[in-house]
């Protein structure tokens, strides 16, 4: 121990004393077949937040980098993206590089915790959203994006309020990670929406299945995480501008960013915003006060020093969403009003929030050390209509303040070279305060408290990863009085602990087979509205009563997985089985408080099963071939179905690759169509709904004005306005179907300014 201390102190006196030892890395990366230097591939070192391109003959170089144990990510065109593990030490440090042509979009690089593994031999499901998709593919919001991806569905109010649902598992029983930091957007009720668009964002990964060990509590459904975009080159200063149009909601979506980097500092700053009308759906009936608006803005600055990397970031956001509720619809004022109308005058939702992250990252030797900070305000203000948007405090309007304070500390050691042990403590601390004249949920402080340790041993056919987490949780409450809309609510303070644990592989037999087998456990306190509640529940006739005596859901999950791939086909098939005991669900009942029916939380063990079958066909190099198959099943303990369980689904995608085109390269175009089942395996006093097909198709290219490149797509949803409503659509009760068909014209001009 006092080792330790001793070494922590010269790394200070280092820094402090400017002592500036020489550490570098250089090397050539080529082709594996035939040796060609590759000029272009971006190398980045997710560790320090640092990338380069390589030069005209293949060359890269990096300075200023610490001594200790790194990872090297490439990535290039046509070619498999490889990791490269290294250990730097002082002078100049020499790797080359070969990679592996190949005609499929295959070993995606994810970055799970500490590691950054190439996906196939990560021993779990993980879907990734790339920068292409989120710019490219059409959708309106990050949420519908996400639900094209195998396994995940969307669970949604109208067109913006809506959140992703793993595997059948949504809300609190899903940990969102922005910047390293968990995201808390209050998602303790059903029309609680996502909250989250990507600006700056350069990817989102989607762990499917319990991952408290890296991540937490809230993580027995599943992790999305949203990584930024990487930084700029060393010496360059690159900006880019993206513009996009919908034709069904009349909306425009625009996003400017700049990034820049030298030898010692990286920065990066997006501002961007929407507007959106109300949407059409397949019978070209508005859909009112579905209308949404949002404002974004992020930024981030880091410092590079001899012994590691600290950044510092920020992320706000201003939303407005309409809320639909039943009065509308019959309301012949809003049936007859403009379909460009966007002000706000119906029920709605203002939702602000300010995350702030600092992340550091300390190198000795074979150690490394991680020290992250982080604080968020979210405001959510929720009014019937008829008032200022800004307004607070008026009689039966909701209005809280949550405030999150996250601290991370973990010593990452590289025992072998190829096995690395981390040790960590974490601390979550909130605190909930009522602002308005309905309370729903009572003034609150929540603290977590966590400690954790796992291993990762990575060979070059076997990857394992084990390790165990203890979380303790504290929820205190305050006497929260009888209102206009709720009633008494009594003053708790609970404790829960549990300890989590997880041990999962990856086997490569031969070249071509991966099978995966991953066991891991998680664990979910139950949230104020769940405990507390007991009232009137806005936009509905719902009266909502809490239970108190609630028990922390428990999860045990297993995960089987195969893949079979070559160099132009690649099928994944993964199985999944998650028991979850005490799972905290709402159910009618047969009492009336006043006309509304009474609602009470409940918990049953359930168990929830299924999985996805995916497959991606290259047979000639201007043709891709993609589909999938999704599946879950929910069920209780007595047999009978949970609510809210997606439709199987079956997607399936032809993409043409054509060759240039007068001034049009990068030309290419698709034709998909997602399939949903007919859903009737479904919970008491739950509607079933029907099969329904939507049929997309877009092009995309790319063209020159004054050297500088612009891309562009026009994407078509739903082209042959189905007329539908989705299984997890909670406006199914009123008969409100999904959004019709929808044209995107996005455009995206890249610049360099440096």
């Amino acid at each position: 121990m006092k080792s330790a201390y001793i070494k922590m102190i010269m790394i200070f006196l280092t820094f402090t004393l400017g002592v500036n030892a020489q550490y570098k890395l250089t090397g050539t990366v080529t082709e594996s077949k035939d040796g060609k230097a590759l000029p272009g591939v971006d190398i980045f070192i997710r560790e320090l937040q640092r990338g380069v391109v390589t030069d005209l003959d293949g060359n890269y170089s990096f300075t200023n980098l610490p001594a200790g144990n790194l990872t090297l990510q490439l990535s290039y065109v046509g070619y498999k993206t490889d990791v490269k593990r290294f250990s730097i030490t002082e002078g100049t440090n020499k790797l080359n590089v070969t990679m592996n042509p190949t005609k499929l979009e295959i070993g995606e690089v994810v970055v799970l915790g500490n590691s950054v593994v190439s996906e196939e031999k990560a021993p779990y499901k993980v879907e990734i959203a790339s920068a292409k998709d989120l710019r490219y593919n059409g959708m309106i919001t990050l949420t519908r994006t996400l639900a094209s991806l195998p396994g995940i569905s969307m669970l949604s109010n109208g067109l913006a309020i809506s959140k992703p649902v793993i595997r059948g598992l949504y809300g609190y029983r899903i940990a969102t990670v922005l910047n390293g930091v968990r995201f808390d957007n209050q998602q303790w009720q059903e029309e609680h929406g996502f909250g989250l668009e990507d600006i700056g964002v350069g990817r989102v990964e989607v762990i499917e299945g319990p991952a408290a060990l890296l991540y937490g509590a809230e993580a027995i459904g599943g992790v999305i995480n949203l990584l930024p975009e990487k930084s700029a080159p060393v010496g360059r200063i690159l900006g880019n501008f993206n513009l996009k149009l919908f034709s069904n909601t009349l909306g425009a979506y625009s996003e400017l960013g700049f990034k820049g980097a030298n030898k010692r500092i990286n920065w990066q700053i997006h501002v961007g915003g929407q507007s959106h009308a109300d949407y059409l759906d397949g019978n070209e009936n508005r859909v009112p006060n579905t209308r949404f608006l949002t404002l974004n803005a992020n930024g981030m600055i880091g410092y590079f020093y001899d012994w590691g990397f600290s950044n510092l970031n920020y992320t706000f956001a201003h939303n407005i969403y309409g809320v639909v509720e039943e009065a509308d619809l019959n309301n012949p004022k809003d049936q007859e009003e403009d379909h460009f109308e966007r002000e706000f005058e119906g029920p709605q939702h203002t939702i602000d929030y300010h995350i702030i992250s600092l992340r550091n990252t300390f190198f000795d030797g074979d150690s490394k050390f991680k020290f992250d900070l982080g604080f968020q305000n979210n405001h959510r203000i929720e009014e019937e209509g008829g008032g200022d948007v800004a307004a607070t405090g008026d009689a039966g309007e909701l209005d809280l303040i949550l405030n999150t304070f996250t601290s991370n500390f973990e010593w990452i050691h590289q025992l072998t070279e190829n096995l690395e042990w981390t040790v960590g403590v974490q601390g979550n601390f909130q605190n909930n305060e009522n602002d308005g004249g309905r309370i729903l949920i009572p003034n609150a402080d929540m603290n977590e408290y966590s400690g954790f340790t796992y291993l990762k041993e990575n060979f070059e056919n076997l990857n394992v990863e084990t390790g165990l987490r203890y979380d303790y949780k504290t929820v205190k409450t305050e006497m929260m009085p009888a209102t206009d809309f709720s009633a008494e609510m009594l003053p708790l303070d609970n404790k829960y602990s549990v300890l989590n644990g997880a041990v999962g592989a990856s086997y490569s037999f031969t070249g071509n087979f991966i099978g995966k087998l991953n066991f891991a456990t998680g664990y979910r306190a139950p949230d104020l509205t769940e405990l507390s509640s007991n009232g009137i529940h806005e936009g509905t006739t719902r009266y909502e009563i809490g239970n108190s005596e609630l028990k922390s859901e428990h999860n045990y999950q297993i995960d089987a997985g195969i893949i079979f791939q070559t160099d132009n086909f690649n099928t994944n098939l993964d199985y999944f089985y998650n028991k979850v005991n005490n799972f905290i669900f709402l159910n009618p009942t047969d009492e009336f408080h006043s006309e509304n029916r009474i609602y009470r939380f409940m918990q049953d063990n359930s168990t929830l099963q299924g999985g996805e079958a995916s497959l991606d066909f290259h047979p000639a190099d201007l043709l891709d071939l993609t589909a999938s198959y999704s599946t879950v099943i929910g069920k209780r303990e007595d047999g009978s179905y949970l609510p809210f369980m997606p439709a199987d689904k079956v997607m399936g995608k032809a993409k043409f690759n054509i060759p240039d085109w007068l001034v049009f390269y990068n030309f290419s175009c698709f034709v998909s169509a997602d399939h949903y089942l007919k859903q009737t395996k479904t919970a008491a006093e739950e509607l079933p709904t029907g099969a329904y097909t939507l049929i997309n198709a877009g092009i995309q290219s790319a063209f020159n004005i004054w050297n500088n490149p612009v891309n562009f797509s026009i994407v078509g949803t739903n082209l042959f306005d189905e007329y539908y409503i989705s299984h997890l659509s909670i406006l199914k009760p009123l008969g409100v179907h999904n959004i019709g068909r929808n044209i995107t014209l996005s455009v995206d001009v890249p610049f360099n300014l440096q």
